[in-house]
């Protein structure tokens, strides 16, 4: 009898904050939802999720009402909305399904960390994005290009080949030489531990945000994903924390402040992400081990996969636009050297390829829809938007708004011309995010 009442009791409760929300967000639409669990059963995979949410305008108007379990949810591509979320002060922390699928992994990394601790981080790793210091590794990046160019001549030979596996271990190489200063070699080993746990964690992340089971821990925790995430963690971790280790006797034994110092075989060597984390202090203190593992792993995650998946999507582009291949190839043959190594100027001078780029990611952003959740009460459009609302910006579709990008389904690279994006709403094409939380790695 107890135990019933108690079930009554919590399912009036929950009944009128559903209520409370359902009458606070009257003036905006979205698809039936059912009690307790709302929109969970329409969330069947990514893919399936980003065709449903590219509808959702047509449908319901540019904002959409959703409920995930019983927490309200707004889907937007208004540009008005967009413009309030990206620069507020009050909204740069990331929805719970974030902390969920990352926090073992991750922790209080740049990713998910809020508040004044999202803020101090950010603020000592802005300087590792310099273009300076970026210019420093173009010798990486061609040099693990070549093995990557080799391994898709072997591959071309074949009926079908998996770019994205390739691109992803070009990527994945590139960044373990440049945020750690490690030469990992997974372009030419892809069945490194290492590769595979990381390969591993990202799909089992995934997996939590979409799947609601997943997402109870005391269920989760009896399931063999959760004991897979386990394996995959010790073999991270423990290889960040010996690299991370390493290299903060190296620094201490040579003592210098100098960002060109000599390796241990006398060669000056070039600043890694990991050094200037290092080197950094928070109110005069450095950052321990672990603060610094979780901020390279994220790096490591966030950069390898998104970069992989931009370059998989402007190679498939490219191959479905022979017209526009062609010209790229052209400017490409007419801008960079054979007889020496590219330069960051060539690079700059490869406007025609940066615009196919930008097409790109305007019809494949690598990160489809972002979330925040509302950390303050705040009104907009006379509605007030209650604290702890989930608002996800879905830029798939909005980089597919016909009235910014006329015929938007057509990849044409020349809407990137210095006169075509003067004419569109700054925020209308925003790959990276904007405002306060914007991408670090843009």
């Amino acid at each position: 009898m107890l135990l019933y009442i108690i079930v009554v009791l919590i399912a009036f409760f929950l009944g009128i904050k559903r209520y409370k929300y359902l009458n606070q967000f009257r003036d905006f639409y979205g698809p039936p939802s059912l009690p307790f669990i709302g929109n969970f059963l329409d969330m069947r995979s990514i893919l399936k999720n980003i065709n449903i949410f590219n509808e959702f305008p047509a449908k319901y108007g540019k904002t959409t009402k959703m409920f995930f379990g019983m927490h309200a949810a707004l889907i937007t591509t208004d540009l008005k909305l967009i413009e309030v979320i990206v620069n507020s002060p009050d909204l740069i922390n990331k929805s719970y399904a974030y902390i969920i699928a990352f926090s073992r992994w991750l922790g209080d990394g740049l990713l998910i960390s809020s508040g004044e601790k999202w803020r101090s981080h950010r603020k000592i790793l802005t300087p590792a994005f310099h273009y300076k210091i970026l210019e420093d590794f173009i010798e990486v990046f061609e040099s693990r290009g070549k093995v990557l160019v080799d391994n898709l001549l072997k591959a071309s030979s074949e009926d079908c080949v998996n770019v994205h596996k390739l691109f992803s271990l070009y990527t994945l190489d590139v960044i373990c030489d440049t945020a750690m200063g490690t030469a990992m070699n997974v372009q030419c080993n892809p069945d490194h531990k290492y590769m595979q746990a990381i390969k591993t964690m990202c799909d089992i992340s995934m997996t939590r945000i979409i799947n609601p089971f997943y997402r109870i821990k005391f269920m989760y925790k009896y399931t063999n994903m959760y004991k897979s995430e386990m394996d995959a963690l010790e073999i991270i971790t423990s290889f960040s924390l010996g690299i991370i280790e390493k290299r903060r006797k190296f620094l201490e034994t040579y003592h210098s402040n100098d960002d060109n110092e000599y390796d241990e075989f006398g060669k000056r060597r070039k600043m890694t992400f990991m050094d200037i984390l290092l080197k950094s202090t928070i109110n005069g203190k450095p950052l321990t081990n672990e603060e610094i593992r979780q901020e390279v792993d994220t790096f490591l995650f966030e950069g390898h996969d998104t970069t992989a998946s931009a370059i998989s999507f402007t190679c498939y582009n490219l191959a479905m636009n022979p017209d526009v291949q062609k010209l790229a190839y052209e400017e490409i043959c007419h801008v960079l050297p054979t007889d020496r190594m590219v330069t960051i100027t060539d690079l700059q001078n490869l406007k025609y390829l940066e615009m196919v780029i930008k097409e790109s990611l305007r019809l494949h952003p690598s990160v489809p829809l972002h979330s925040r959740v509302v950390d303050k009460e705040f009104e907009y459009n006379g509605i007030k938007l209650p604290k702890g609302l989930r608002i996800s910006v879905n830029q798939y579709t909005l980089h597919r708004d016909p009235v910014e990008f006329p015929d938007p389904e057509k990849f044409d690279p020349l809407r990137f011309t210095a006169d075509e994006q003067s004419k569109r709403h700054p925020l209308a094409y925003i790959p990276f995010s904007a405002g306060h939380r914007n991408c670090i790695g843009k």
